[in-house]
């Protein structure tokens, strides 16, 4: 092993040594952002359990609702209306439930006697003389079921400041099912007529074996502000007067009849709604609460993950800066050696270390020093002094008549290279300057001509004459296709001169491809243009541009398509993008013409130079555009049939 280890390059044994380290680091960095990567994972879980079971206790209130709307109805045959509308949000909430991905709830119907759910209302609605009670029975029986559902998420450190609120909405909705017992009780005898407290024997047990304990324990574990509310309902709202009257009912010697049946119903439904407002209210805390929890966690994911990358990187850095450091030195000494048996000279090997790198180095010098007159000239020669005088040790010495050789042939090189270079930029200025001041001078007349033309075809429709009409109407087509030519010309002077300005401001871009394509279609009646899919979606982008690259795309589409029927422009959204596609169903574009399609004057050839007009700028415009709002563009193809070109924006 020793003497394996020794064969190897210096080189690969700085890599061996400075690799065991990072790969420690990254090893430990995994297991780090692992840990924290369950972190978010729990609460995320914690997050739809605390979610699912919101569910489970909107889904117990809107069953006690129908429960209390099914019952009036079974005694007073009234109301029947509210309870069909009503049974409808009690579906969807158990719709909601069952698809829901949490698997302590999956197929939760079959136990919790919901199967039963449309038998009991058809019962209700067919049946004249089925006992109120046993509808009372059955949906206390489910409600009471679905509470033992409503579990409470084990305590934990991430929990801890939220885990004395969802023990205490848990047992509020325990107070709330056996409030509602109680009551619906209470209304049945007040309604009957049976003022007996003999009839009341079962909710009365309910009150003190269940009801009270569950008050106790809520004052018990729940918060000092819970507490307060709690009081406070009882101080301020029909949640006091209802229990005064239930504890006075179930408390004194004879029945109180102190309220009707109506009343009853009315005051305790609002108590009940009370407690149930507190309940929602703690559920919508922690729910706030665990979010944001969720949030920070993430957070602090991200952070760590840029830590250690950072650090990683970091140590990455300063061991690849050693090991490039001694290699580069080793590296200096063995081209300075090489350089030195083929005659090479003006060796710089400064900084060298100490030792026998530093040695060896003072030897290499020492050597280069009798080739020092012949490295200087070439120095000055490959510095651009092509004045400096080379006077070669003799007839034999290759390396000086060589350097003198180099010192012409470079002399005239570089002659000819900045004459090409003049005349080049030269010719590419005079472009430049031509398009952009023909651009700029052609965009008054054609501005006047497309106005004069605009009067002269409302005067030749004011007259009736419909030839000049066709003839106007030709004509100012054609100057607007050379209006659009001046203004791409225009604009690729701007990019080139870094000038073309762009005006964000947020837009639904569904509305911008209605009105090009409401534009465009006029201009092309045999081709059909059709808005596939709608979506609604806002990008921050400067609109006039955006809706000058649709209009490009959906020009050249009728104008290279022109055999297809239909034109389908699709939006769609993907993450925080949004697509927007032009589909044709022409004879399409060659794979090898994908690339060059984009750029600046390229057209693709029909059977003559005319075939298809324009410049060619377009869609090398389209492209700037689309890039310069951090986008991107491209097509998709097949020969005959048709093309799709894209565009992507990041959505605001």
């Amino acid at each position: 092993m020793h003497l394996f280890f020794r064969k190897l390059p210096l080189t690969l044994k700085l890599l061996i040594i400075g690799i065991v380290p990072i790969l420690f680091l990254i090893y430990f960095s995994a297991l780090i952002y692992k840990e924290k990567s369950k972190t978010v994972q729990l609460i995320g879980d914690y997050i739809e359990r605390v979610d699912q079971s919101a569910n489970v206790g909107e889904l117990i209130s809107e069953l006690g609702r129908e429960r209390r709307l099914s019952y009036q109805y079974a005694i007073k045959k009234t109301g029947h209306k509210e309870v069909e509308v009503h049974r409808l949000l009690t579906d969807s909430i158990i719709t909601v439930i069952k698809n829901g991905h949490d698997l302590a709830l999956a197929n939760f119907t079959r136990y919790t006697f919901l199967d039963h759910l449309s038998q009991i209302r058809a019962i209700i609605d067919t049946s004249s003389n089925y006992p109120p009670d046993n509808i009372v029975q059955f949906y206390t029986d489910v409600i009471v079921r679905l509470n033992t559902l409503n579990a409470t998420i084990p305590s934990n450190t991430f929990l801890k400041d939220d885990y004395q609120d969802l023990v205490s909405q848990k047992i509020l909705s325990e107070m709330i099912t056996y409030l509602e017992i109680m009551r619906t009780n209470i209304f049945n005898a007040l309604y009957m007529g049976e003022y007996s407290l003999t009839a009341l024997t079962g909710p009365q047990n309910v009150y003190y074996k269940l009801y009270k304990s569950y008050e106790t324990e809520f004052l018990m574990k729940a918060s000092p502000n819970s507490i307060s509310v709690y009081n406070n309902e009882k101080k301020l709202t029909e949640y006091g007067p209802t229990m005064e009257y239930i504890d006075k009912l179930f408390g004194g010697s004879k029945f109180d009849t102190t309220y009707d049946s109506n009343e009853w119903w009315t005051i305790s439904t609002r108590g009940v709604i009370e407690l149930r407002k507190q309940q929602r209210a703690l559920w919508k805390s922690v729910d706030i609460r665990i979010k944001e929890m969720s949030t920070r966690e993430k957070n602090s994911k991200n952070l760590t993950l840029i830590f250690l990358t950072v650090s990683i990187l970091f140590v990455i850095g300063f061991v690849t800066y050693f090991i490039n450091d001694i290699t580069k030195l080793l590296r200096e000494l063995k081209l300075a050696a090489r350089k030195i048996s083929k005659g090479g000279t003006d060796l710089q090997l400064k900084n060298m270390p100490a030792g026998v790198i530093g040695n060896l180095a003072k030897s290499i010098k020492q050597i280069d020093k009798n080739n020092l007159l012949l490295a200087e000239a070439a120095s000055q020669i490959g510095k651009g002094n092509f004045d400096q005088e080379v006077k070669p040790r003799s007839e034999e010495d290759l390396l000086g008549i060589s350097i003198r050789k180099m010192q012409n042939d470079l002399r005239e090189f570089t002659s000819q290279k900045d004459k090409i270079q003049k005349e080049t930029e030269d010719l590419v200025y005079k472009r430049d300057e031509f398009f952009s001041v023909a651009s700029h001078e052609l965009r008054t007349p054609v501005t006047s001509i497309k106005a004069y033309t605009q009067l002269l075809l409302m005067d030749a429709e004011g007259s009736g004459d419909v030839q000049r009409q066709k003839m106007l109407n030709r004509m100012n087509v054609q100057v607007n296709k050379l209006t659009v030519l001046i203004s791409d010309l225009l604009d690729i002077s701007k990019l080139q001169n870094g000038q073309l300005a762009y005006h964000k401001e947020p837009f639904i871009l569904e509305e911008l491809v209605n009105e090009i394509v409401e534009e465009i279609q006029p201009t092309s009646p045999e081709t059909q243009l059709l808005l596939k899919s709608s979506i609604h979606a806002i990008v921050n982008a400067d609109r006039d541009r955006i809706g000058q690259v649709l209009s490009n795309l959906l020009v050249n589409a009728t104008k290279y398509a022109h055999t297809s029927k239909e034109i389908i422009v699709e939006l769609q959204k993907k993450g925080d993008k949004v697509i927007c596609s032009v589909h044709d169903f022409g004879n399409g574009i060659l794979p090898d013409e994908y690339d060059k399609i984009f750029e600046r004057f390229y057209r693709i050839s029909g059977d003559n130079l005319n075939t298809f007009p324009g410049l060619g700028l377009g869609l090398f415009i389209s492209k700037e555009i689309i890039e310069k709002h951090d986008g991107k563009i491209w097509l998709q193809s097949e020969k005959g049939k048709g093309t799709i070109f894209y565009f992507e924006l990041p959505m605001a």
